[in-house]
């Protein structure tokens, strides 16, 4: 206690830790009301994407690669880096003010040319940038520092190879540089901030208002706060909303959100199900997170965007985006619904997603259209007679013209290449063959289809059993 009976100042580490957090309040609630924050939250991700780009752990490679990283070339890896160093620069400069901008562009004309004197450092202005410790000199400091690797990565990615020395060398320099303010790394670590992360459905509001222990409650809003902030960093890879140049820089985002996702089952498994009741419905929920997640991230990293960088088709890279997007999004959208009903049977998806319920309709249509499908062309094979492979033909045509839409686009093209084949085909014989081949291809889609997040609880139809057995 101080002398007038009122608490001692705080001094020291934790003195200069509460003045980072206040001044990083303060700028995020300027920036906030400048109109920027979204500009603030994909900086934000742009670094933290950066930190889990360069972890080989984090890296799209298939096992080929994997076991030949130090003979690999690593110059595709590095120009997607360059054209995210040049977005942060561009971020930084929209979140400074046109004022902020231009004083700092005089204070570096003023500084580097008319006040050198000898013995003076290499760059007065960055020597300036440096000892002040605001937010805005961080953030000027920090684009300053791109604007120069940038320079230096437009000469690098030109060389025939870049080895993996270099590619980890230039994540260490990144990293430095982001690190170099405590108050930017602060930004970074501190994940949840009022002005991006608050939970403005009403509904989940209310369920998490509603939780009667207060461990519990905090854990369900950490576990609601991390999926939707996994939403909002897919919003950013979604295809529709991206120009063909930046498809491939997503790359980036999705180390992030692989890495956040595995953090995020961690701590489910870690702290959220230690002690609880095996028994009740919300521990089962944690438990599928724990069990299912991994498999969708093992689908997008292992299958959907292995080796993507240097894929040469556009339209394949547009694809496999697409397909991680997807999945991704129909996950954590399903994760969040799932854990709302644990904790209030009556929640109804639709009311948290808008679209939810429709895809879900979606998917389930998709899957009946592939079973009657199927059943047309089992009947075919054994009745091996004009009627039934005519019935068969229009079942196919329905399909085509009503459900392949709902198929991921990889699978687009191999239904096509059947359906031509069986509509040239004309004799019984010959068909019997090729609907053997289609109907291995089409129960193989099935069973991926019937995986799917979203129809996880949904009620299947009394054959679907039979057919993939």
């Amino acid at each position: 206690m101080g002398r007038d009976g009122g608490e001692e100042p705080r001094t020291g580490p934790e003195a200069r830790s509460e003045l980072l957090r206040g001044q990083l309040k303060r700028f995020t609630e300027q920036v906030a009301s400048a109109g920027k924050a979204t500009e603030l939250f994909e900086l934000e991700m742009w670094l933290r994407s950066f930190e889990r780009f360069f972890r080989i752990g984090s890296q799209p490679l298939s096992e080929r690669e994997t076991r030949a990283l130090a003979a690999r070339n690593w110059s595709e890896e590095l120009r997607l880096v360059d054209n995210v160093l040049l977005r942060v620069v561009q971020l930084s400069g929209s979140i400074l003010s046109e004022e902020q901008v231009s004083l700092s562009r005089f204070d570096r004309y003023v500084e580097s040319n008319l006040t050198v004197e000898e013995g003076q450092g290499l760059d007065p202005y960055i020597e300036k940038l440096v000892r002040h410790t605001l937010p805005e000199t961080a953030l000027a400091l920090l684009r300053e520092s791109f604007e120069d690797l940038h320079l230096l990565m437009l000469d690098l990615v030109k060389l025939s190879r870049l080895p993996y020395s270099t590619f980890n060398a230039v994540g260490k320099i990144v990293y430095r540089e982001v690190r170099r303010s405590d108050l930017l790394a602060l930004l970074i670590d501190k994940k949840f901030k009022p002005v991006h992360d608050r939970i403005g459905n009403r509904m989940v509001s209310r369920i998490i208002r509603g939780i009667p222990d207060p461990s519990e409650r905090r854990q369900a809003a950490r576990v609601f706060l991390e999926l939707f902030r996994l939403l909002h960093y897919l919003e950013y890879t979604d295809p529709a909303r991206l120009p063909e140049e930046e498809l491939r820089d997503t790359i980036l985002v999705f180390a992030l959100v692989v890495s956040e996702t595995r953090l995020l089952l961690s701590y489910i498994e870690k702290r959220v199900l230690k002690g609880k009741d095996v028994t009740q419905p919300l521990y089962q929920v944690y438990d599928s997170f724990v069990y299912c997640l991994p498999l969708e991230l093992k689908k997008v990293v292992n299958t959907e965007l292995t080796d993507i960088s240097v894929t040469r088709q556009s339209e394949s890279v547009r694809t496999r985006v697409e397909n991680s997007h997807g999945i991704l999004k129909d996950c954590f959208q399903q994760s969040v619904v799932q854990l709302g009903q644990a904790l209030d049977p009556a929640v109804d998806g639709s009311r948290i997603f808008p679209d939810f319920s429709a895809r879900r309709d979606q998917s389930v249509e998709l899957r009946d259209g592939l079973v009657t499908v199927v059943r047309a062309l089992r009947e075919f094979q054994d009745q091996k007679d004009q009627a039934s492979a005519t019935r068969m033909k229009e079942r196919i045509s329905e399909f085509y013209d009503h459900h392949i839409k709902y198929l991921m686009y990889r699978d687009w093209s191999g239904f096509e290449l059947f359906y031509i084949e069986i509509l040239k085909c004309g004799s019984i014989s010959g068909l019997q063959q090729i609907a053997h081949r289609f109907e291995t291809f089409l129960v193989t889609l099935l069973r991926e289809v019937q995986k799917r997040s979203l129809l996880q609880g949904a009620p299947a139809r009394d054959d679907l059993k039979d057919l993939l057995a």
